[in-house]
């Protein structure tokens, strides 16, 4: 009796830090989610843009600066679409059906928290690409002295939606080393602990079968 009360006790204390992974693993995923859903629009607009034709006479430079920064743009937010749309699928699926218990969670959202860092790099760089690349377009497809006059506020807006990233990411992004997680080192030695139903009846289960096919 005092072995399942013990057993009881450890499993009630274990799942409440999974409780706390969970609002971590919850935190990350919606991240993702929101970068995928504005990489799409960004892609598609990128995508609508780099399949019109640009105009006869326009400046060898001008079009090959225009088209790449285009597809620079429509790169790294479809590579921002994929990674989002697989970390939530795998990283969800690995801390739900990880065969290492909590040990799977914690490597689902160790390595969420290491690849939002470098999806943030990729969304942030397709939308300055995408801005800039809008620069060039007003020259591209209107005269000079419109383009000018419409470049001169959009170089400001893209200037100021600059800094303002710089700032709010110093701001309120924390350093990896002064972040805190969900889980507790004191309860490391528990987590070994093997699932029961594959630690004992599966062992069982393949006796039986090879006894069924006659090897043994």
């Amino acid at each position: 009796m005092l072995q399942l009360f013990k057993n009881e006790a450890i499993t009630k204390v274990a799942r409440k830090q999974m409780e706390i992974r969970q609002l971590e693993l919850d935190w990350y995923t919606m991240n993702y989610d929101t970068m995928a859903l504005q990489a799409t629009l960004f892609a598609g607009f990128s995508f609508d843009h780099i399949t019109d034709p640009v105009p006869e006479g326009t400046a060898l430079w001008m079009e090959v600066a225009y088209v790449s920064l285009t597809a620079i743009a429509l790169g790294f937010e479809l590579c921002v679409c994929m990674s989002c749309t697989f970390c939530c699928i795998f990283g969800k699926g690995l801390a739900l059906r990880g065969p290492h218990g909590a040990r799977s969670v914690h490597v689902a959202v160790e390595n969420l928290e290491k690849e939002q860092r470098l999806v943030f790099t990729q969304f942030v760089t397709g939308i300055i690409a995408y801005l800039l690349s809008h620069i060039l377009q007003l020259w591209i497809y209107f005269r000079p002295r419109i383009a000018l006059t419409v470049s001169i506020p959009l170089v400001i807006f893209v200037v100021t939606i600059g800094y303002y990233v710089w700032y709010i990411v110093n701001a309120l992004l924390l350093d990896d080393s002064k972040a805190l997680t969900g889980q507790i080192g004191a309860w490391a030695p528990y987590e070994r602990i093997e699932d029961l139903d594959e630690a004992i009846y599966k062992p069982i289960e393949s006796k039986q079968m090879l006894y069924k096919s006659g090897r043994s």
